[in-house]
């Protein structure tokens, strides 16, 4: 008996190291893209495949190619309780130097509604990306109750209700005879999104944060990864779509809470890149500096180069993105975040230091360039008319009147690998409630007649009206 007792443990232990070094991975695959999703709050990552030998690309696209325009996406929480003690959960690479095998803040799993924990047999069970298609979904509702067909796993095994202490109603469905219960057998079937749908839950608070080292939250993320089959429409066969339902199982009320997308963008080679924003469509976006990309890389996309786009589609009290700025790949006070606090300081539209963006250059108070006044959005160009990003004031120096934009290239900054940051906020976050957010991932292609950049409105605009009809 002692002797299954200390095996038993050990497999414990072994699943509970494995769980902690790999996340669940799976691949969004409907369209012109191929991204690869990690279940554990990163999303896209530059990652090995499913074999763990060949690289996967993170954003695939053209699918096949080999190319990618995203090396990573990772979603950033923070707030402050009635103490104003901050709690925060934020990823970046999972490579904490102090931590053996890398930082983490988020894992699989729901959070039990009592006490916002997690144990180690619901987490394991959790450890999973469910993956369906539309024609999937069409084929169980014509064919359920036929002996023959064999039901999906993924749709037997669709998260729709938790155990014990945990949520009844997690992964959504359409319960066809009304009992309250997901049972295929009855014809009960995955309530998904676009014509592949990818589907999983993590939360920031089964274990300490390693990357960030904020306090956890409490906070449950359902997340959905959706994309349709749209050969006939550019803008939509080159879009991805992510939808997140956060929950905030913990007993603390936060407030000043921000949202993050964080991004470390490689445009086919990663070290000639541009970064910028579009005030008015709620987007924020990276493309190559030269007219050529890379230097004949296999990686590089030539001359045929993309602009990636992140639109924010719909956010917490309908704040819309209310900032954007980049960070440098380095130690300074502009440069990549180790601690909570800075991580903090970043979703607030702050430097390292706490100083915040002023208008120009590189947004750093004092640097050539920069004339301020505060602001809250990095390389606008001509998409912010009315100064929201200013709070009303015009720019000094006669900056964004009469051509006259701030941009990456208009601050004199050479091409390089960049890293931005899309914020939402603040918002108050109470005990119990869910908030929900949705964004589109949009890669954008020259034509015969205008650059990506030029065509960039266009997309965006697409995807927007489509999403918004796809609500009614």
């Amino acid at each position: 008996m002692k002797k299954k007792i200390l095996l038993c443990l050990g497999i414990c232990a072994l699943a509970m190291a494995s769980m902690a070094q790999v996340p669940p991975i799976s691949h969004i695959d409907a369209n012109n893209v191929r991204g690869t999703v990690l279940g554990d709050g990163t999303v896209f990552l530059n990652y090995q495949s499913d074999d763990d030998i060949n690289p996967c690309p993170s954003w695939e696209v053209p699918m096949g190619s080999g190319k990618s325009t995203v090396f990573q996406k990772s979603l950033w929480i923070g707030g402050l309780d009635a103490t104003d003690q901050l709690y925060l959960a934020a990823m970046r690479y999972g490579q904490t130097a102090s931590v053996q095998g890398g930082g983490q803040d988020y894992w699989s799993g729901p959070l039990s509604t009592a006490d916002a924990t997690l144990d180690l047999m619901t987490a394991l069970k959790f450890h999973r990306i469910w993956s369906l298609t539309r024609a999937e979904i069409e084929q169980f509702k014509a064919n359920y109750n036929n002996a023959a067909y064999q039901i999906p796993e993924d749709i037997l095994t669709w998260p729709a209700h938790g155990e014990g202490d945990y949520a009844q109603d997690l992964a959504p469905f359409v319960d066809v005879n009304g009992d309250g219960r997901y049972t295929p057998a009855d014809g009960d079937y995955p309530d998904i999104k676009g014509d592949h749908c990818l589907f999983f839950i993590f939360n920031d608070n089964y274990k300490a944060h390693t990357e960030s080292n904020g306090l956890p939250l409490g906070v449950e993320v359902h997340a959905m990864v959706y994309a349709f089959e749209a050969p006939n429409d550019e803008a939509l066969d080159n879009t991805v779509f992510t939808h997140y339902k956060m929950i905030n199982r913990s007993s603390r009320d936060y407030h000043d809470v921000y949202l993050g997308l964080w991004y470390d963008w490689d445009i086919g080679y990663a070290q000639d890149d541009y970064v910028g924003c579009d005030v008015r469509r709620n987007s924020f976006y990276a493309y190559n500096g030269y007219e050529i990309d890379g230097n004949g890389e296999p990686s590089s996309y030539g001359d045929n180069c993309p602009a990636q786009v992140t639109t924010i589609l719909s956010t917490p009290e309908n704040l819309g993105m209310t900032g954007f700025m980049y960070h440098n790949n380095d130690a300074s006070v502009t440069g990549d975040p180790r601690e909570a606090e800075e991580y903090y300081l970043l979703l607030r539209g702050c430097w390292k230091d706490g100083v915040h963006m002023q208008y120009g250059g590189n947004a750093y108070p004092g640097t050539p360039g920069c004339v301020g006044p505060e602001c809250n959005y990095m390389y606008p160009g001509d998409s912010d008319p009315d100064n929201i990003g200013t709070n009303g004031i015009a720019p000094n120096e006669g900056y964004n009147t009469n051509g006259k934009y701030w941009t990456d290239e208009e601050a004199g900054n050479e091409p390089f690998d960049r890293r931005g940051l899309g914020m939402v906020g603040p918002f108050v976050f109470p005990a119990g409630s869910v908030k929900e957010l949705d964004l589109a991932e949009i890669t954008v292609w020259k034509n015969s007649s205008a650059s990506a950049m030029e065509r960039r409105g266009e997309f965006i605009d697409q995807i927007i009206s489509f999403f918004n009809n796809l609500k009614k």
